[in-house]
């Protein structure tokens, strides 16, 4: 029998198991193989605390606060990595996959991959959105997972969906997609087998709040906003989506198999499809559940005149627990620039109306849009006292501040970039630093400037008593992103049309 091990790297969310392990094993057990499951960022938290150090230590390289890893952290990493691969170099897998959930994975990855090529003779094959982007004016240099295979790092990378290339490749050694960028989009995903989460052990997930377990489902693929600032269009250039009777019922199937009531879809928008997004609703309401169930996942706020108000007492017995909203900016202006088609008004009645039936928010945005204001600014500011009265009430339960706007390969932001002739600082690689974008029509919105915003908007959020997702571990990062590009050369390279 094929033997398979499974590795998905960090940073990961902590309190669910890896969406791409799951699915992958539910592919390789498709295909008749022996699978393995490994989620390292489970391992390295574990490792770690039995060395009494920070399970963040790693923090500021993973999100882009720190150049490269220091002595210290490298040394820490290479004593991990040794001691995890002893057990890989026993075994006689035939394949190896390996999930980067986005770029951020790439510094991990950078050390651990050659490590794991010195100790198996199995195929190494990476995927995930950390691997999809080729060469492109941002990048500036060899695709990273083609560098990877030219160095014989890696046998083989995929770009697109598992579930169509996996098969193919498992055959055939090559195919669409493997090693290339022609991959093929799955029409019908109705098709698709379920993720398999029976090779996690789910008490290594527990949320802290609850302490009860929580798996993640995928209802589409792809997203039915086009904004300008996300690259989703990367990897799923067409907006496809589940039956909502399918989507409920791989639930219900979770419920069942694990006992879990917590869900957690990975969707860009769980509510794309009003029809599809309907129908999982009902087929959940319309369930009966031992325990009730809940779920959370991203949400797209309309305008209030296309949401009747018993839109909301569906999602209440549906489970609805937490949506987490793209709000982006408390500038109407912006927000509609950037692609989000929603006013602060329109927020108002959504949030009365989840207040009314006890479903809580959380707001994601960011500061530093390519055409903010100190108005647009102001306007940001003065949403913590608008909304206070919701988080008084939990309806609203925090913000994420984690980010600063980057330009991403592929997303439109890169084109806009280039065609305004947009530069960029270089990172300790010599390669762009994508969050270092300067507008050499308002030289003064540097990076610097945008982080000092985003820091008086954590700081404006806290007077107000709004909770902030990874508040101190984002205030401690940026402020050491400030005295960084204090002491960097600023010299700034500009983008060239390829």
């Amino acid at each position: 029998m094929t033997k398979t091990l499974i590795y998905s790297l960090p940073p990961l969310e902590r309190s669910r198991p890896p969406l791409s392990g799951a699915i992958l094993a539910s592919v390789c057990k498709k295909e008749g193989h022996d699978c393995c499951v490994v989620d390292l960022q489970v391992k390295l938290d574990a490792f770690l605390k039995l060395q009494n150090i920070d399970k963040d230590y790693f923090g500021d390289v993973f999100y882009e606060h720190a150049p490269s890893f220091t002595d210290k952290q490298l040394e820490l990493l290479n004593k991990f990595i040794s001691a995890e691969l002893e057990a890989v170099s026993a075994q006689n897998y035939d394949y190896v996959l390996v999930s980067l959930f986005s770029y951020l994975a790439r510094p991990f990855a950078e050390i651990f991959l050659p490590q794991l090529r010195m100790v198996t003779r199995a195929k190494i094959v990476i995927g995930g959105a950390g691997v999809t982007h080729a060469a492109s004016v941002l990048t500036q240099h060899v695709a990273f997972a083609v560098a990877l295979k030219n160095n014989q790092v890696i046998d083989d990378f995929i770009i697109g969906e598992a579930e169509e290339i996996l098969p193919i490749y498992f055959q055939d050694g090559k195919g669409p997609g493997v090693s290339n960028y022609n991959f093929k989009q799955i029409d019908d995903l109705d098709s698709v087998p379920w993720p398999d989460y029976t090779l996690y052990n789910l008490t290594n997930y527990q949320t802290d709040s609850s302490k009860q377990h929580e798996l993640v489902i995928i209802g589409s693929r792809g997203c039915v906003r086009n904004c300008t600032f996300c690259d989703v269009v990367v990897t799923s250039p067409k907006y496809r989506y589940r039956s909502g009777r399918d989507i409920a019922d791989e639930i219900i199937h979770h419920y069942e198999v694990h006992g879990v009531t917590n869900y957690y879809f990975a969707d860009s928008l769980v509510n794309g499809s009003f029809k599809a997004f309907d129908e999982m609703c009902n087929g959940l309401a319309n369930y009966t559940f031992a325990e009730p169930i809940r779920w959370s996942g991203q949400y797209i706020i309309r305008s209030k005149n296309s949401t009747p108000r018993d839109h909301f007492e569906m999602l209440k017995t549906s489970g609805c627990r937490t949506l987490f909203i793209g709000i982006e900016s408390g500038s109407d202006r912006v927000r509609f620039e950037l692609g989000k088609k929603f006013t602060n008004d329109d927020i108002e009645y959504y949030l009365e109306n989840f207040n009314q039936y006890n479903i809580e928010t959380l707001f994601l945005f960011f500061t530093g849009y390519i055409s903010e204001t100190e108005k647009d600014h102001a306007e940001t500011l003065t949403m913590f006292k608008r909304w206070q009265k919701y988080v008084a009430t939990g309806t609203i339960q925090g913000i994420e501040t984690l980010n600063v706007l980057s330009v991403l390969p592929g997303a439109p932001l890169e084109k806009i970039a280039l065609e305004n002739n947009f530069v960029f600082l270089k990172d300790h690689n010599g390669q762009i630093d994508l969050r270092s974008w300067m507008n050499p029509q308002n030289p003064g919105f540097d990076f610097k400037e945008r982080v000092k915003r985003h820091i008086s908007m954590m700081e404006e959020a806290m007077r107000y008593k709004w909770p902030l997702w990874n508040g101190q571990l984002a205030m401690r990062l940026y402020e050491q992103s400030i005295n960084k590009f204090e002491n960097s050369s600023k010299i700034y390279i500009p983008l060239i049309k390829q």
